[in-house]
Protein backbone atom coordinates (compact mmCIF):
# COMPACT_ATOMS: atom_id res chain seq x y z
CA UNK A 1 0.00 0.00 0.00
CA UNK A 2 0.68 3.45 -0.28
CA UNK A 3 4.10 4.86 -2.06
CA UNK A 4 5.15 0.88 -3.05
CA UNK A 5 2.14 1.23 -5.09
CA UNK A 6 2.79 3.78 -7.99
CA UNK A 7 5.06 6.82 -8.42
CA UNK A 8 4.99 10.24 -8.45
CA UNK A 9 5.82 11.67 -11.66
CA UNK A 10 6.23 15.53 -11.23
CA UNK A 11 3.77 18.62 -11.47
CA UNK A 12 2.36 20.96 -14.15
CA UNK A 13 0.28 24.39 -13.49
CA UNK A 14 -2.67 24.21 -15.68
CA UNK A 15 -4.13 27.61 -14.62
CA UNK A 16 -1.87 30.12 -13.94
CA UNK A 17 -3.06 33.25 -12.59
CA UNK A 18 0.09 34.81 -10.91
CA UNK A 19 2.94 34.10 -8.06
CA UNK A 20 1.61 30.63 -6.41
CA UNK A 21 2.51 33.44 -3.01
CA UNK A 22 -0.40 35.61 -4.56
CA UNK A 23 -3.24 33.55 -5.68
CA UNK A 24 -5.30 30.55 -4.24
CA UNK A 25 -3.91 27.92 -5.31
CA UNK A 26 -5.97 24.37 -5.93
CA UNK A 27 -3.87 21.30 -6.55
CA UNK A 28 -5.37 18.35 -7.80
CA UNK A 29 -4.32 14.40 -7.80
CA UNK A 30 -4.99 11.49 -9.14
CA UNK A 31 -5.08 8.12 -8.01
CA UNK A 32 -5.85 4.84 -9.60
CA UNK A 33 -4.42 6.12 -12.59
CA UNK A 34 -1.71 3.95 -14.61
CA UNK A 35 0.63 5.72 -16.97
CA UNK A 36 -1.18 4.14 -19.56
CA UNK A 37 -4.35 6.31 -18.35
CA UNK A 38 -2.59 9.51 -17.94
CA UNK A 39 -4.54 11.17 -21.27
CA UNK A 40 -7.72 10.36 -19.15
CA UNK A 41 -6.43 11.58 -15.74
CA UNK A 42 -5.36 14.81 -17.80
CA UNK A 43 -8.25 14.99 -19.72
CA UNK A 44 -10.04 14.94 -16.01
CA UNK A 45 -8.32 17.73 -14.60
CA UNK A 46 -9.30 19.95 -17.80
CA UNK A 47 -13.18 18.90 -17.33
CA UNK A 48 -12.70 20.25 -13.53
CA UNK A 49 -10.99 23.36 -14.10
CA UNK A 50 -13.34 24.35 -17.06
CA UNK A 51 -16.46 23.43 -14.45
CA UNK A 52 -15.52 25.17 -11.52
CA UNK A 53 -14.57 28.10 -14.01
CA UNK A 54 -17.95 28.21 -14.51
CA UNK A 55 -19.40 27.84 -11.49
CA UNK A 56 -20.50 30.75 -8.58
CA UNK A 57 -19.24 32.05 -7.54
CA UNK A 58 -15.74 30.93 -8.82
CA UNK A 59 -16.72 32.60 -11.79
CA UNK A 60 -16.10 36.06 -10.74
CA UNK A 61 -13.00 34.99 -9.00
CA UNK A 62 -11.52 33.35 -11.44
CA UNK A 63 -8.46 35.40 -12.27
CA UNK A 64 -7.72 34.54 -8.06
CA UNK A 65 -6.90 31.26 -8.64
CA UNK A 66 -4.67 28.50 -10.21
CA UNK A 67 -5.05 25.07 -10.71
CA UNK A 68 -2.17 22.64 -10.16
CA UNK A 69 -1.96 19.02 -11.85
CA UNK A 70 -0.05 16.89 -9.71
CA UNK A 71 0.73 13.39 -11.93
CA UNK A 72 0.62 10.31 -9.75
CA UNK A 73 0.82 6.94 -11.79
CA UNK A 74 -0.54 4.23 -9.51
CA UNK A 75 0.33 0.45 -10.31
CA UNK A 76 -3.45 -0.46 -10.49
CA UNK A 77 -6.65 1.02 -11.67
CA UNK A 78 -9.27 1.80 -9.55
CA UNK A 79 -10.22 1.66 -6.48
CA UNK A 80 -10.85 -0.84 -3.63
CA UNK A 81 -14.75 -1.82 -3.57
CA UNK A 82 -15.42 -4.23 -1.00
CA UNK A 83 -18.17 -6.51 -1.21
CA UNK A 84 -19.56 -5.90 2.22
CA UNK A 85 -21.34 -2.80 0.76
CA UNK A 86 -22.49 -4.25 -2.16
CA UNK A 87 -19.29 -3.75 -4.34
CA UNK A 88 -17.26 -6.62 -6.68
CA UNK A 89 -14.81 -7.33 -3.51
CA UNK A 90 -12.37 -5.75 -5.95
CA UNK A 91 -8.74 -4.66 -4.90
CA UNK A 92 -6.62 -2.31 -6.29
CA UNK A 93 -3.19 -1.18 -5.45
CA UNK A 94 -2.92 2.42 -5.65
CA UNK A 95 -0.45 5.27 -4.38
CA UNK A 96 -3.43 7.15 -2.28
CA UNK A 97 -5.09 3.66 -1.42
CA UNK A 98 -8.50 5.12 -2.30
CA UNK A 99 -11.49 2.90 -1.32
CA UNK A 100 -14.99 2.83 -1.21
CA UNK A 101 -17.34 1.39 1.48
CA UNK A 102 -16.58 3.99 4.37
CA UNK A 103 -17.94 3.62 7.57
CA UNK A 104 -20.37 0.97 5.84
CA UNK A 105 -21.46 3.86 3.08
CA UNK A 106 -20.64 2.20 -0.51
CA UNK A 107 -20.45 6.03 -1.36
CA UNK A 108 -18.21 7.38 0.94
CA UNK A 109 -14.77 6.74 -1.36
CA UNK A 110 -11.42 8.08 0.74
CA UNK A 111 -7.66 8.14 0.20
CA UNK A 112 -5.09 7.95 2.24
CA UNK A 113 -4.97 11.97 3.34
CA UNK A 114 -1.98 11.87 4.95
CA UNK A 115 -0.32 10.70 2.16
CA UNK A 116 -2.27 13.22 -0.03
CA UNK A 117 -1.38 16.00 2.70
CA UNK A 118 2.66 15.59 2.10
CA UNK A 119 2.75 14.57 -1.56
CA UNK A 120 0.70 18.43 -2.45
CA UNK A 121 2.99 19.75 -0.16
CA UNK A 122 6.23 18.79 -1.58
CA UNK A 123 4.59 19.71 -5.07
CA UNK A 124 2.86 22.53 -4.44
CA UNK A 125 4.09 24.09 -0.63
CA UNK A 126 1.65 27.36 -1.26
CA UNK A 127 -1.66 25.19 -1.48
CA UNK A 128 -4.90 25.95 -0.30
CA UNK A 129 -7.50 23.22 -1.75
CA UNK A 130 -6.75 20.17 -2.26
CA UNK A 131 -8.95 17.45 -4.40
CA UNK A 132 -8.27 13.70 -5.57
CA UNK A 133 -9.77 11.96 -8.39
CA UNK A 134 -10.00 8.57 -7.95
CA UNK A 135 -9.94 6.49 -11.62
CA UNK A 136 -13.59 4.75 -11.10
CA UNK A 137 -17.02 4.99 -12.48
CA UNK A 138 -18.71 3.60 -9.21
CA UNK A 139 -20.02 6.73 -7.47
CA UNK A 140 -18.37 8.45 -4.58
CA UNK A 141 -16.66 11.10 -2.89
CA UNK A 142 -15.55 12.62 0.60
CA UNK A 143 -14.79 15.88 2.03
CA UNK A 144 -12.55 15.68 5.26
CA UNK A 145 -9.03 16.93 5.14
CA UNK A 146 -8.65 16.58 1.41
CA UNK A 147 -12.03 16.44 -1.26
CA UNK A 148 -12.21 13.08 -2.86
CA UNK A 149 -14.57 12.22 -6.01
CA UNK A 150 -14.82 9.38 -8.55
CA UNK A 151 -15.63 10.16 -12.18
CA UNK A 152 -19.21 8.76 -12.00
CA UNK A 153 -21.70 10.68 -13.78
CA UNK A 154 -21.98 13.86 -12.92
CA UNK A 155 -17.85 13.75 -11.20
CA UNK A 156 -17.41 17.17 -11.54
CA UNK A 157 -20.08 18.08 -9.74
CA UNK A 158 -19.09 15.29 -7.01
CA UNK A 159 -15.59 17.21 -7.09
CA UNK A 160 -17.02 21.05 -6.36
CA UNK A 161 -19.03 19.54 -3.52
CA UNK A 162 -16.39 18.07 -1.86
CA UNK A 163 -14.49 21.10 -2.29
CA UNK A 164 -17.27 22.74 -0.44
CA UNK A 165 -15.84 20.77 2.85
CA UNK A 166 -12.81 20.14 2.52
CA UNK A 167 -11.54 23.73 1.28
CA UNK A 168 -14.47 26.37 2.37
CA UNK A 169 -16.08 24.06 5.82
CA UNK A 170 -19.30 23.57 4.41
CA UNK A 171 -21.26 21.25 6.08
CA UNK A 172 -23.36 18.81 4.02
CA UNK A 173 -27.41 20.12 3.82
CA UNK A 174 -29.09 16.40 3.71
CA UNK A 175 -31.66 15.47 5.74
CA UNK A 176 -30.30 12.11 6.08
CA UNK A 177 -27.40 10.11 6.21
CA UNK A 178 -27.33 6.50 5.04
CA UNK A 179 -30.35 8.00 2.58
CA UNK A 180 -34.32 8.57 2.67
CA UNK A 181 -35.28 5.27 1.87
CA UNK A 182 -32.62 3.82 4.04
CA UNK A 183 -34.96 3.16 6.72
CA UNK A 184 -32.46 4.67 9.24
CA UNK A 185 -34.26 5.85 12.78
CA UNK A 186 -31.51 7.50 13.95
CA UNK A 187 -31.56 10.56 12.06
CA UNK A 188 -35.28 11.99 12.97
CA UNK A 189 -34.49 14.84 15.28
CA UNK A 190 -30.87 17.04 15.53
CA UNK A 191 -29.19 16.15 18.92
CA UNK A 192 -28.87 20.26 19.58
CA UNK A 193 -25.72 22.37 20.12
CA UNK A 194 -25.20 24.69 16.90
CA UNK A 195 -23.17 23.33 14.44
CA UNK A 196 -19.32 25.11 13.70
CA UNK A 197 -20.49 24.73 9.58
CA UNK A 198 -21.51 28.49 8.48
CA UNK A 199 -24.39 26.77 5.58
CA UNK A 200 -26.33 24.65 8.57
CA UNK A 201 -28.28 25.80 12.23
CA UNK A 202 -30.37 24.37 14.82
CA UNK A 203 -31.04 28.29 15.53
CA UNK A 204 -34.47 29.82 14.42
CA UNK A 205 -34.04 33.32 16.33
CA UNK A 206 -33.83 35.93 13.63
CA UNK A 207 -31.95 38.23 15.30
CA UNK A 208 -29.29 35.41 16.20
CA UNK A 209 -29.27 33.47 13.40
CA UNK A 210 -26.05 33.09 11.44
CA UNK A 211 -27.46 34.17 7.93
CA UNK A 212 -29.79 36.97 8.71
CA UNK A 213 -28.19 39.54 6.77
CA UNK A 214 -28.81 37.47 3.83
CA UNK A 215 -32.49 36.44 4.61
CA UNK A 216 -35.02 37.35 1.99
CA UNK A 217 -37.57 40.07 3.88
CA UNK A 218 -40.64 38.20 2.44
CA UNK A 219 -39.64 34.68 3.85
CA UNK A 220 -41.29 33.47 7.07
CA UNK A 221 -39.11 31.32 9.15
CA UNK A 222 -38.93 28.43 9.75
CA UNK A 223 -40.13 28.58 5.84
CA UNK A 224 -40.13 25.10 5.40
CA UNK A 225 -41.16 22.56 8.65
CA UNK A 226 -40.82 18.64 8.37
CA UNK A 227 -44.38 17.54 9.61
CA UNK A 228 -43.35 13.70 10.31
CA UNK A 229 -39.78 13.25 11.56
CA UNK A 230 -39.50 9.98 11.11
CA UNK A 231 -38.70 10.78 7.21
CA UNK A 232 -37.48 12.71 4.68
CA UNK A 233 -39.74 15.55 4.01
CA UNK A 234 -41.39 15.22 0.19
CA UNK A 235 -42.91 19.32 0.11
CA UNK A 236 -41.90 21.14 -3.13
CA UNK A 237 -39.91 24.18 -2.97
CA UNK A 238 -42.03 26.79 -2.24
CA UNK A 239 -42.55 30.55 -4.21
CA UNK A 240 -39.98 32.50 -4.82
CA UNK A 241 -37.28 29.53 -5.72
CA UNK A 242 -33.97 29.82 -4.60
CA UNK A 243 -34.50 32.35 -1.07
CA UNK A 244 -32.75 32.82 1.65
CA UNK A 245 -34.70 31.53 4.62
CA UNK A 246 -34.69 28.86 7.06
CA UNK A 247 -35.07 25.08 5.71
CA UNK A 248 -36.03 22.59 7.75
CA UNK A 249 -33.99 19.43 7.10
CA UNK A 250 -30.36 19.41 7.30
CA UNK A 251 -26.67 18.22 8.71
CA UNK A 252 -28.00 14.51 8.54
CA UNK A 253 -31.24 14.80 10.10
CA UNK A 254 -35.11 15.03 9.14
CA UNK A 255 -35.62 17.56 11.86
CA UNK A 256 -34.33 20.18 14.39
CA UNK A 257 -31.68 21.58 12.04
CA UNK A 258 -31.95 24.21 9.37
CA UNK A 259 -30.40 25.27 5.82
CA UNK A 260 -30.66 28.63 4.22
CA UNK A 261 -32.42 27.68 1.03
CA UNK A 262 -34.56 24.82 -0.65
CA UNK A 263 -31.64 23.38 -3.09
CA UNK A 264 -28.02 24.47 -2.85
CA UNK A 265 -24.52 22.38 -4.25
CA UNK A 266 -24.28 21.12 -0.33
CA UNK A 267 -27.96 19.71 -0.71
CA UNK A 268 -28.45 18.21 -4.19
CA UNK A 269 -25.76 17.89 -7.29
CA UNK A 270 -26.48 20.09 -10.30
CA UNK A 271 -27.64 23.23 -8.10
CA UNK A 272 -25.81 26.55 -7.49
CA UNK A 273 -24.23 27.21 -3.73
CA UNK A 274 -26.44 29.21 -2.37
CA UNK A 275 -25.59 32.85 -0.88
CA UNK A 276 -24.59 31.85 1.95
CA UNK A 277 -22.01 29.34 0.76
CA UNK A 278 -21.17 31.67 -1.95
CA UNK A 279 -20.36 34.23 0.75
CA UNK A 280 -18.11 31.77 2.73
CA UNK A 281 -16.03 30.83 -0.39
CA UNK A 282 -15.87 34.37 -1.50
CA UNK A 283 -14.16 34.77 2.11
CA UNK A 284 -11.40 32.18 1.51
CA UNK A 285 -10.77 33.03 -1.71
CA UNK A 286 -9.74 36.43 -1.82
CA UNK A 287 -8.29 36.17 2.29
CA UNK A 288 -4.65 35.15 1.18
CA UNK A 289 -4.46 33.39 3.81
CA UNK A 290 -3.04 29.88 3.51
CA UNK A 291 -5.99 26.96 4.91
CA UNK A 292 -3.60 23.94 4.86
CA UNK A 293 0.01 23.77 5.72
CA UNK A 294 -0.67 23.78 9.68
CA UNK A 295 -0.10 20.25 9.18
CA UNK A 296 -0.39 19.02 12.51
CA UNK A 297 -2.55 21.45 13.98
CA UNK A 298 -4.62 20.78 10.93
CA UNK A 299 -4.68 17.00 11.73
CA UNK A 300 -5.47 17.29 15.21
CA UNK A 301 -8.31 19.45 14.88
CA UNK A 302 -9.96 18.46 11.70
CA UNK A 303 -11.07 21.52 10.53
CA UNK A 304 -8.18 23.80 9.16
CA UNK A 305 -10.28 27.05 9.82
CA UNK A 306 -10.82 26.03 13.80
CA UNK A 307 -9.86 29.80 15.59
CA UNK A 308 -7.51 27.57 16.95
CA UNK A 309 -5.72 26.72 13.53
CA UNK A 310 -6.64 30.49 12.52
CA UNK A 311 -4.31 31.59 15.44
CA UNK A 312 -0.77 29.40 14.98
CA UNK A 313 -1.21 29.85 11.63
CA UNK A 314 -0.93 33.30 11.86
CA UNK A 315 1.66 33.30 13.82
CA UNK A 316 3.94 31.19 11.62
CA UNK A 317 2.90 34.34 8.83
CA UNK A 318 4.21 36.75 11.10
CA UNK A 319 7.13 34.84 12.63
CA UNK A 320 8.14 32.16 10.41
CA UNK A 321 8.70 33.99 7.16
CA UNK A 322 11.93 35.14 5.18
CA UNK A 323 11.20 38.55 6.56
CA UNK A 324 11.09 38.15 10.14
CA UNK A 325 13.51 39.05 12.31
CA UNK A 326 16.24 35.76 12.89
CA UNK A 327 15.24 34.80 9.15
CA UNK A 328 18.36 31.90 8.78
CA UNK A 329 16.78 30.26 11.89
CA UNK A 330 13.42 30.83 10.60
CA UNK A 331 13.66 29.32 7.57
CA UNK A 332 15.55 26.04 9.20
CA UNK A 333 12.46 25.88 10.92
CA UNK A 334 9.79 26.20 8.19
CA UNK A 335 12.21 23.59 6.27
CA UNK A 336 12.04 21.26 9.17
CA UNK A 337 8.35 21.78 9.87
CA UNK A 338 7.98 21.09 6.12
CA UNK A 339 10.12 17.82 6.07
CA UNK A 340 8.15 16.28 9.27
CA UNK A 341 5.09 18.17 9.71
CA UNK A 342 3.28 15.70 7.08
CA UNK A 343 4.24 12.50 8.52
CA UNK A 344 3.36 14.12 12.25
CA UNK A 345 -0.33 14.51 10.73
CA UNK A 346 -0.16 10.85 9.34
CA UNK A 347 0.83 9.60 12.57
CA UNK A 348 -2.01 11.92 14.58
CA UNK A 349 -4.97 11.33 12.07
CA UNK A 350 -7.12 8.17 13.06
CA UNK A 351 -6.04 8.30 16.48
CA UNK A 352 -8.55 10.19 18.71
CA UNK A 353 -6.86 9.94 21.99
CA UNK A 354 -3.38 11.37 20.52
CA UNK A 355 -5.83 14.03 19.09
CA UNK A 356 -6.93 14.77 22.23
CA UNK A 357 -4.34 15.06 24.10
CA UNK A 358 -2.37 17.37 21.91
CA UNK A 359 -5.36 19.78 21.46
CA UNK A 360 -5.97 20.01 24.91
CA UNK A 361 -2.30 19.74 26.51
CA UNK A 362 -0.69 21.88 23.81
CA UNK A 363 -2.22 23.35 21.30
CA UNK A 364 -5.23 24.72 22.90
CA UNK A 365 -3.19 26.24 25.40
CA UNK A 366 -0.63 27.79 22.80
CA UNK A 367 -3.27 29.41 20.94
CA UNK A 368 -4.38 30.97 23.45
CA UNK A 369 -1.53 32.44 24.77
CA UNK A 370 -1.26 33.77 21.20
CA UNK A 371 -4.23 35.24 20.88
CA UNK A 372 -3.78 36.88 24.47
CA UNK A 373 -0.45 38.12 23.33
CA UNK A 374 -1.96 39.53 20.54
CA UNK A 375 -5.29 41.21 22.08
CA UNK A 376 -5.64 45.70 21.61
Amino acid sequence: MGTSDGTVVGTSKVVDHGGNNERYNVVILGDGFRSTEQTAYENAVTALANKLQASAPFDALWNNINVHRVDVHSNQSGADDPAACGGPGTTANTYFDAAFCNNNIRRLLTVDAGLVLSTAAAQVPEWHAIIVVVNSTEYGGSGGQVAVYSLAAGADEIAIHEMGHSAFGLADEYEYYAGCLSGETDHNNHPGGEPAEPNVTVNSDLTTLKWRHLLAVSAPTPTTSNADCTKCDTQAEPAPAGRVGLFEGAAYYHCGAYRPVFDCRMHKLGRPFCPVCQERIRERVTSGRRAGSCFVATAVYGDPFHADVVALRAFRDRHLTEGARGRRAMSVCVALYQQFGPPLARLVQGRRHVAGALRSLLLHPLAMALRERTRP
